[in-house]
């Protein structure tokens, strides 16, 4: 049946008005995004800061762990290879009882320095947060190499019970950290003598931190 007119504009006052869409223009966005974009260059940069600060926070403190074990060890005459009373210093795989003593006991258990510090790569390195180190013992010569297993009959035991270092530099040049560290029997950390070291692709060696003195020698 057809609808009069009055029926039809009664309809159609009844009909509820679809309401207005809303939403951020392009102009509203763009600006959010600058906003986000100029907050993320302040921010980004304090903390990779404060990120490098802590990584060589904790590369010190594994410095002075690693030669309070080693005065330790020595002063108990763990690794005593020439048999003269004397104890020599330890590599880092033998401080933190992941290997055997060079001198033929068994590994230290328990150990003075966790486990963590003595997983060594085939070169003597071990990654920590951020940064790398390296234990180095004398030769006969005096020269420093990695305490490694490897390298445990080159070890000078005469020497070793007056020289050793270990170093910590950053797994990737002022990403990860920016100075090198370094300690020995001085009982001290010291920052290194130049050079920016980084990863495998520039290695501190064994004297690093010493002057007058060639790069890799450690006494004698």
């Amino acid at each position: 049946m057809p609808t009069t007119d009055q029926e039809h504009d009664q309809d159609m006052s009844t009909t509820t008005p679809r309401a207005p869409t809303s939403g951020f223009t392009l102009l509203e966005l763009l600006i959010v995004v600058a906003v986000i974009a100029v907050i993320s260059s302040m921010a980004i940069p304090n903390m990779l800061a404060s990120r490098v600060t802590a990584n060589e926070t904790v590369a010190v403190a594994a410095l002075k762990s690693i030669l309070a074990a080693q005065v330790q060890c020595q002063a108990l005459c763990l690794v005593d290879v020439d048999g003269d009373g004397r104890g020599e210093a330890l590599g880092l795989d033998e401080l933190c009882g992941t290997h055997a003593l060079r001198s033929g006991a068994p590994a230290l258990s328990p150990s003075p320095l966790p486990q963590s510090l003595g997983l060594l790569n085939d070169i003597g390195h071990v990654a920590g947060r951020g940064y790398l180190l390296c234990l180095f013992l004398p030769d006969a010569n005096g020269v420093g190499i990695p305490a490694t297993p490897a390298n445990a009959s080159t070890v000078d035991a005469d020497m070793a019970e007056n020289y050793w270092s270990c170093v910590a530099w950053p797994q990737s040049f002022s990403v990860t950290g920016n100075e090198t560290f370094w300690t020995s029997q001085s009982g001290e950390v010291r920052r290194t003598v130049g050079g920016r070291y980084d990863g495998r692709t520039l290695v501190p060696e064994a004297g690093a931190a010493l002057g007058g003195t060639s790069a890799n020698s450690l006494g004698g």
